[in-house]
């Protein structure tokens, strides 16, 4: 039996490898400002932790861009998406 589901590779395999990354990187800082607060300043002793977790928002948003750019999925797609978990959201947060 031919398995038809290919696996990713190539330029796409190497966005994956780095979307997923980025995503990690947005993890860690938001855990820092969690532990630290947001206005702290950063290992870098110059940006506070919400500028670094902005520059990862950047860094994530940029690669999301670029599984855009290939096709992996679309604007429409990511639109559809957010507009669904802002629906549950407004639902289940406690804080609005």
């Amino acid at each position: 039996m031919q398995d038809t589901n290919k696996l990713p590779e190539g330029l796409e395999r190497e966005l994956l490898i780095v979307l997923m990354e980025e995503c990690a990187e947005v993890q860690q800082q938001v855990s820092k400002i969690l532990r630290f607060g947001a206005l702290v300043t950063g290992p870098d002793n110059q940006r506070t932790n919400a500028e670094l977790l902005a520059a990862e928002v950047g860094d994530l948003s940029h690669m999301i861009q670029r599984c855009i750019e290939i096709g992996l999925f679309t604007a429409e797609d990511i639109a559809t998406a957010a507009e669904a978990k802002r629906t549950k959201l407004n639902r289940y947060l406690r804080h609005k």
